[in-house]
């Protein structure tokens, strides 16, 4: 049943109200058909595309702003091998800076969507752990174009001698950049990771705590495969910040739990307490 008290322009007098006209949004109380579902996803996927094309003619501007710096602080001069070359890796570049510049506006439009179908405590959580992962994400990729990048490079660099010059391609480039982004902000989630497990109570601090000889192997096992060849150096480039990154990951575990056992203890406390007054 329609309010009768908003006036008849008010798209609103065609949802549905409870008892007292207090609006129900029907996505919430399941009672909004399936095409209408699907007509507001249509809306929230057209809209993304909108965000991204602006976004892409924003990366378009960028971009060779964020080449000239990556090459400078890498290899100095690099070379193209085809006349469309730098054509197609400005293009690419583009698409993906205009999507990190409108990722934050797409993931809000998304949750618009999804979040009247949770729970109230679903929603608590979902967000927050969406943002920290995207932020993560962004630190990981800024640590790889600002420290890895550059570092392994110049490492790989060293081992040029006498009569050896180093004419890098720019798509090789911009790939290598490309997969160690992809890389450090992955093993940025470490944090959240732990967090999450710790939160549902499939680890504990102590069990992270003893198991780091094990995290250590794994580190480096793990930049060993996403850095080139066998360079001991560009693994320890990679590794060393990654085990400070665990255990740093142990330290916010051990909060977590703390924090839940502090929960979980008060809710005990209401529990003896309501059953002393019975």
């Amino acid at each position: 049943m329609s309010s009768p008290h908003l006036p008849p322009e008010d798209a609103r007098r065609n949802r549905e109200f409870r008892e007292y006209d207090e609006w129900v949004d029907p996505r919430a109380s399941g009672e909004m058909p399936f095409l209408q579902h699907l007509e507001e996803l249509r809306v929230v996927l057209m809209h993304s595309l909108g965000a991204i094309i602006g976004g892409m003619i924003a990366g378009w501007w960028l971009a060779p702003y964020v080449l000239a710096d990556l090459i400078r602080r890498t290899v100095v001069h690099t070379v193209v091998m085809s006349p469309f070359e730098a054509f197609n890796e400005r293009l690419k570049l583009a698409a993906i800076l205009g999507g990190v510049v409108v990722l934050p506006y797409i993931l809000w439009r998304l949750w618009s969507f999804v979040v009247p179908g949770l729970l109230r405590r679903e929603r608590g959580w979902v967000g927050p752990l969406a943002f920290a992962s995207f932020v993560l994400f962004l630190l990981g990729a800024a640590a790889a174009y600002l420290y890895v990048v550059p570092l392994v490079i110049n490492v790989l660099q060293g081992f040029l001698t006498a009569g050896m010059v180093m004419q890098m391609r720019l798509s090789l480039l911009l790939d290598f950049f490309y997969n160690m982004v992809i890389a450090c902000g992955l093993l940025a989630q470490m944090p959240l990771v732990c967090m999450l497990l710790t939160g549902i109570g499939l680890v504990t601090p102590m069990f992270l705590l003893r198991q780091w000889r094990v995290a250590v192997v794994i580190i480096f096992v793990v930049t060993a495969a996403i850095t080139p060849g066998d360079v001991v150096s560009a693994q320890l480039i990679m590794g060393i910040p990654m085990v400070l990154l665990y255990f740093l990951s142990v330290g916010l575990s051990y909060f977590v739990a703390r924090k839940k056992a502090e929960s979980e203890a008060m809710v005990l406390s209401d529990t003896d307490e309501g059953d002393g007054h019975d």
